[in-house]
């Protein structure tokens, strides 16, 4: 489950024919909301389109962006956002928690890749994701709009209330990104092993995914999929797994955590939870 489906809401009318469900949205930080995004960028609502899936049972809303500046990763100049809902003809799907994205408007737009697409994101956290960029009546000045109203900057504990200036914002976001990430102690994470390489007689590097979103602390995310590496000793009937780190969009964590589990011919494919000391 990808960060973005956690804040999915009721969905008002018809999925074309399909039954609706509801999940509870997850307020995120912005220290979650830049650990939680492969690409961080500024950049302006250029086209929207509104299609099908090949099915016709949803409906998508695609909007292309035209690259200003990146914040985090290295994204293509143009990029494309899907979001679920929109209208097509006389049908309209609207699904509460998406972000509302205007031709002609900057964001700043915190994004996660969608599967088997290129160049096309998700928003992370819906309409977390989605800062507009506005100006001031003096028409200098840029300022930005917090979706919900304020945001937590999650390490600090310190909560923005008011529409910070672009400047102001964006080295708010840089400094949530170059934050190192610390998973608290207690922290159960579930995971189901991949792969193993194993070095020698009883030594394997064993490696993990996590299989669902983590929110252990106001600081920090581990979406699901991320990687969780370990070393296995075989002590007697049992494997004993050293868990060393987890990556989190590509940027390692440290760990200290220890699994047990029965021998096998193969730890592939084994779920365990790994508890952080």
């Amino acid at each position: 489950m990808k960060i973005r489906n956690i804040v999915l809401a009721v969905l008002m009318g018809f999925w074309l024919a399909r039954p609706a469900g509801a999940t509870t949205m997850v307020r995120m930080s912005l220290s979650q909301l830049a650990q939680a995004s492969s690409t961080i960028v500024q950049g302006q609502v250029v086209a929207q389109t509104t299609r099908t899936n090949s099915g016709n049972t949803r409906v998508y809303t695609y909007t292309t962006v035209q690259l200003e500046k990146a914040l985090k990763g290295s994204p293509p100049a143009t990029l494309t956002i899907q979001q679920p809902g929109g209208t097509v003809g006389n049908f309209h799907v609207r699904v509460p928690g998406t972000a509302l994205l205007r031709p002609g408007t900057q964001y700043i737009l915190f994004l996660e890749p969608a599967a088997g697409a290129r160049a096309t994101y998700h928003l992370v956290g819906m309409m977390q994701g989605a800062f507009r960029v506005y100006r001031r009546r003096n028409g200098v000045e840029r300022h930005v709009v917090l979706p919900l109203g304020s945001l937590s900057t999650g390490g600090s504990s310190v909560t923005i209330t008011r529409s910070p200036s672009l400047g102001e914002f964006q080295m708010t976001v840089s400094g949530a990104v170059a934050a190192p990430i610390v998973i608290p102690s207690g922290t159960t994470i579930p995971v189901v092993i991949v792969s193993t390489e194993f070095q020698g007689a009883g030594q394997a590097v064993v490696i993990a995914r996590t299989t669902s979103d983590l929110f252990p602390g106001k600081s920090v995310v581990i979406p699901a999929g991320s990687q969780v590496v370990g070393n296995a000793q075989r002590q007697g009937t049992k494997w004993k797994i050293y868990w060393s780190s987890v990556s989190v969009r590509g940027r390692p964590a440290h760990l200290s955590a220890t699994s047990e589990t029965s021998v096998t011919e193969d730890l592939k494919g084994q779920a365990m939870f790994v508890q952080t000391r």
